[in-house]
């Protein structure tokens, strides 16, 4: 049955979030959103450092297309953070293995369940997410815990076979929530996003883990620091190869640095037009000089007497 397998899902999904988040910082914040509208019901959790679980429910008879770049979201500080890949194993035509997916085409009355992994930071305070499908652009409600399972719930009693969907939702006592905006033919209604992605549709390779790397003794006793430059080709499930030096400091920082990103640093493959594409990107590995400790303050000697 369809409600069956959509509560399946849902669950799976909660549970996946739970499993992996990691702890919140600051006091109770919002990790959970949904959106509920006629024709579609999005829900998004933060699961991990780097990514969010997304349950996607098509009640329309329409197929629609899911991109993770079309997930967005607003940090306290106002910086815009997008998705960058799917996670989901799959091959594809030539029978290669991959790790990583950039499009979903959902079927009408059908739902699925994705993990968006990004170069996400500030999750701990989510200002504003809304994922954009087509030329419309859905604002979710962030919810706390309780609201967000006892929507799953109500979710999971959904028939999708019912013709019509807002008689559906009625039935399984389901409010309407989030905000739907639709595009106004300028530039505005997505700036947002401009700057994360390139013009011709690339969104590019990201560099989601890179572990401090400490200078060796040569460098300490020589006072040697700055960046190292590397350039590294990034294939379609973030793999490194043909990692290369570009501009150098000696002193073994640069093997140093090449060991260290080599065996240590995650990168996100790059994704174009709904397709994980391979990469060539160029980038710094800084050596930073050891913190100054303060100078104790000065204390005037005591007055002769």
């Amino acid at each position: 049955m369809a409600t069956l397998r959509v509560r399946r899902a849902l669950v799976l999904g909660l549970a996946l979030a739970a499993c992996c988040s990691e702890p919140a910082l600051g006091q109770n914040p919002t990790r959970t959103f949904a959106y509920v509208g006629p024709n579609y019901i999005i829900t998004a959790e933060v699961a991990g450092k780097h990514s969010f679980v997304v349950n996607f429910i098509n009640l329309s008879d329409f197929v629609i297309v899911i991109q993770p770049h079309d997930l967005i979201y607003k940090g306290a500080s106002g910086r815009f953070y997008i998705g960058q890949v799917f996670e989901q194993e799959h091959k594809d035509n030539r029978g290669e293995i991959l790790k990583y997916g950039a499009s979903v085409l959902l079927r009408g009355r059908s739902f699925t369940g994705l993990t968006v992994v990004g170069f996400f930071f500030e999750q701990e305070q989510i200002e504003q997410l809304s994922i954009r499908i087509g030329s419309k652009r859905f604002y979710l409600e962030g919810t706390d815990q309780v609201q967000f399972e006892q929507l799953a719930a109500k979710i999971g009693e959904l028939d999708l076979k019912t013709p019509n969907a807002r008689a559906a939702l009625e039935e399984a006592n389901i409010s309407e929530m989030g905000k739907l905006t639709s595009t106004d033919g300028t530039s505005e209604w997505d700036r947002d996003w401009q700057g994360l992605i390139m013009p011709d549709g690339t969104n590019r390779t990201r560099i989601i883990a890179m572990p401090e790397i400490t200078p060796t003794e040569e460098a300490r006793r020589t006072n040697t620091y700055g960046k190292v430059k590397l350039q590294a080709a990034i294939n379609r499930n973030g793999g490194i190869q043909d990692l290369k030096l570009v501009r150098g400091l000696g002193r073994g920082l640069d093997e140093r640095a090449l060991e260290a990103v080599k065996n240590s640093w995650i990168f996100l493959p790059a994704t174009k037009n709904g397709e994980v594409v391979e990469s060539v990107v160029v980038f710094d590995v800084e050596f930073k000089p050891p913190a100054q400790k303060p100078a104790p303050p000065i204390v005037p000697p005591a007055l002769a007497r």
